[in-house]
């Protein structure tokens, strides 16, 4: 079983406000290996980890730490009645970078809702095992999150996430090559801060609704919204507006991704933009991430963003045909460079 880590293109910390997204599955993934046993315990080695977990099969296991994504998922799947019927053992290995915004735990939990119906004889199809996945490790935890991670591993490809609908659809543009750039700072709160975006931004956005009755967050104009300051924003108002200047950049980009094309410039320029809004209106970015950045564009990058949650972790770099070179001047600066390509959707790999 083999699921993809994502890139999100546009539309970074949207989805959990119900705002639309355009993602891409990565080729960096996450291997679940697994042969069956004749007894009743799932024993899993994480490689990787140098880590290794153990349970009986059962209506639920009980939790070891206060996010355990893969335990999770069995229970998720329990609930509905999707119980392997023996045990199984489990070797989990990887080529996402940890904790550097490509949704390795996502990636992992898909691959998990997957690896349980197939070694239970069920079937999802790919959105239903996005939406499984969704439960095991955000709703199950009672975590700040979207679902755009785990529609991106499980469909692969680019799409794109109507979050008023609940709809996903796969986006024709045939992009070229993205390098990653893992800083290596790791992230002190990836939920928290998620969680201080979430709560900040709703709560503009029911000021925002107090004072504009009309107001509807996927459809009210910018400039409507800006009418009702005086002077210069608060920080938290300056938040609330910055997610609706990503909502008109990803209905923006939906338009350029919608053909056949492969981007090039123009997208470059809006991937630029989305990393200014993240960076100066969302203080996501770093020291670091910015210089990376900048050595990407000295060699021939079209348009850099950070990824994920920000405040640490990777930055990508779109680039057409200087991908050595661009993930050559990422490690100058400091960065371990990935060269990735559009990846496909969560597969079964199973082994003798």
């Amino acid at each position: 079983m083999s699921a993809p880590g994502r890139v999100c293109l546009f539309g970074e910390h949207s989805d959990y406000l119900g705002l639309d997204v355009i993602a891409a599955a990565i080729d960096l993934t996450i291997e679940i290996m697994a042969k069956p046993r004749d007894d009743r315990l799932i024993v899993i080695d994480y490689s990787d980890l140098k880590q290794k977990d153990e349970f009986t099969l059962g209506d639920f296991v009980e939790y070891r730490t206060k996010r355990d994504y893969v335990r999770g998922a069995f229970n998720v799947m329990a609930r509905r009645g999707v119980i392997p019927k023996h045990g199984w053992d489990l070797q989990v290995i990887g080529t996402i970078p940890m904790a550097a915004g490509l949704s390795s735990s996502s990636a992992l939990t898909v691959g998990c809702i997957k690896a349980i119906t197939s070694m239970a004889g069920s079937d999802l199809s790919p959105y239903e095992i996005a939406l499984r996945a969704y439960d095991a490790e955000v709703a199950e935890f009672h975590e700040s999150g979207g679902t755009m991670d785990h529609y991106a591993s499980s469909i692969g490809g680019i799409i794109h996430v109507d979050t008023r609908e609940n709809k996903v659809s796969k986006l024709p543009a045939e992009l070229d090559i993205f390098v990653i750039g893992d800083s290596g700072e790791k992230k002190v709160d990836t939920v928290g801060d998620l969680r201080y975006i979430r709560s900040t931004v709703e709560r503009e956005y029911k000021e925002i609704s107090r004072n504009l009755k009309s107001f509807d967050r996927r459809k009210t104009a910018l400039v409507e919204v800006q009418k009702l300051r005086q002077g210069i924003p608060t920080k938290e108002r300056r938040m609330a507006e910055a997610t609706l200047r990503n909502r008109d950049l990803t209905n923006r980009a939906l338009k350029l991704l919608n053909k056949p094309s492969r981007g090039g410039t123009e997208l470059g320029r809006m991937l630029k933009e989305h990393h200014e809004i993240l960076r100066d209106d969302l203080e996501r970015s770093t020291t670091k991430i910015e210089r990376m950045i900048t050595a990407a564009y000295d060699a021939g990058a079209l348009g850099c963003k950070i990824n994920g949650s920000g405040g640490g972790g990777s930055m990508m770099a779109y680039t057409v045909r200087d991908e050595q070179e661009v993930a050559s001047s990422i490690e100058r600066a400091g960065g371990t460079a990935y060269i990735v390509r559009v990846g496909k959707g969560v597969t079964i790999t199973m082994r003798d």
